[in-house]
């Protein structure tokens, strides 16, 4: 296998801007629960539920990881809205922009239901 400086280099980009959004998005976001979904990625989510108990109390830690199960369940749908979309609109740029759209409101929703059925 040849090493690809290059390829490193923008997966670093990548990965360090999407652990970087997210935790300002954290941080800017009062609902933690909904600040949650961000940590959804799972390279942030478990550094977002220890800082988030570390420096916070449990209770946040709790609501880290209930919005990040929640991304995680819209990442399912996100995941199934691009299939569907690249395979009908044959665009692979406007199927992931409404992929993503489409996570956020399906988490968004995820949420809600969660928070419902555990009585929040």
């Amino acid at each position: 296998m040849k090493f690809n400086f290059g390829d490193l280099a923008l997966r670093f980009a990548f990965g360090g801007t999407a652990v970087a959004a997210c935790h300002i998005m954290l941080q800017i976001i009062p609902s933690k629960s909904f600040a949650g979904i961000f940590a959804a990625f799972p390279a942030v989510m478990a550094a977002a539920v220890i800082m988030a108990g570390h420096f916070g109390t449990s209770e946040q830690a709790s609501d880290v990881a209930l919005g990040a199960s929640a991304g995680m369940m819209g990442c399912t749908i996100c995941v199934f809205t691009a299939i569907f979309c690249m395979e009908h609109l044959k665009s692979w740029s406007l199927s992931i922009i409404i992929a993503l759209i489409v996570w956020f409101f399906s988490s968004y929703a995820a949420i809600r239901l969660i928070q419902g059925l555990l009585g929040k």
